[in-house]
């Protein structure tokens, strides 16, 4: 078998990195977040980025339940057409929903939501006599 001859495979020389900014991004040992799939590569998002990525996910899953919809809808009222003009406008919708939806939630604090079940479970046992 012969070696492969791209660019892509020969080694730099001295180590070189090919962009600064990707090498920046690497942790120790692993490759680039975005593209090592290895937990221990992963760098942990901040609480703004963290929101952002929350809404995005929301509203991108309004896109997809929102044209379902309105194709669904579009084919029972309109036929073929109505699955274009449906999808279309059951997209933006589901879009828009999305992003209203993605404002309205925020994120649990995570000791708030360890604290809850202890509390509720003193005071069942503090009314059981216990």
């Amino acid at each position: 078998m012969n070696p492969s001859t791209d660019a892509s495979s020969k080694p730099l020389p001295d180590g070189a990195a090919v962009d600064e900014d990707m090498a920046q991004q690497a942790l120790p040992g692993h490759g680039i977040p975005s593209q090592d799939p290895n937990p221990a590569a992963q760098a942990p998002l901040n609480a703004e980025e963290a929101e952002r990525e929350g809404k995005s996910v929301l509203t991108g899953g309004g896109v997809i339940v929102g044209a379902a919809t309105g194709a669904a809808i579009g084919v029972v009222v309109a036929g073929p057409v109505g699955v274009v003009v449906g999808g279309t406008l059951g997209a933006v919708a589901g879009a828009l929903g999305g992003a209203a939806a993605g404002s309205l939630v925020s994120p649990v604090e995570p000791n708030a939501a360890e604290a809850a079940p202890a509390t509720e479970g003193k005071a069942k046992a503090a009314a059981a006599g216990h």
